[in-house]
């Protein structure tokens, strides 16, 4: 696996739109699943066979498919976090209309998921090499995103 197909999408547009996230998420799936198979870092098999959270990544030196993974994975998050922003657009709503009552803030059971819009960020940085210290830039387009 080399870095083009992440060139591939960081050079599609300065500004990358939803549909293009979502044609290169399909175009690499496969990739990205024998990836996982291949890769000799255990947090992303556990991902995919135990649904358990990567942590970041403490590599002191980069692999190209490790680096390819974790892209993938944060712009699928990307993707189902733009499908389902009308969600979080009402969870925010909700969260609004009872934080100051004690009671129904208790059975406020949907904290967990507000954590996933508390931390997107429109630009995926990726350090790609330490020496030469090279990253890998992708800015989404925030109009895509203005519920989050």
């Amino acid at each position: 696996m080399s870095y083009h197909n992440l060139y591939e999408l960081q050079n599609q547009s300065h500004i990358l739109k939803i549909k293009q996230i979502q044609c290169w998420l399909i175009k690499f799936e496969n990739e990205f699943y024998n990836a996982i198979n291949l890769s000799t870092c255990r947090k992303w098999s556990k991902w995919l066979n135990s649904n358990e959270k990567p942590f970041p990544c403490a590599c002191a030196t980069r692999v190209q498919d490790c680096i390819f993974i974790e892209t993938y994975y944060e712009l699928n998050i990307v993707l189902d976090l733009y499908k389902r922003q009308k969600y979080f657009i009402d969870l925010v709503a909700k969260y609004y209309s009872i934080k100051n009552n004690k009671e129904e803030f208790k059975a406020f059971d949907n904290l967990r998921s507000l954590e996933h819009i508390l931390s997107f960020d429109s630009k995926i940085i990726k350090s790609l090499n330490p020496e030469p210290y090279e990253n890998l830039i992708l800015q989404l387009n925030e109009k895509e995103f203005r519920g989050l």
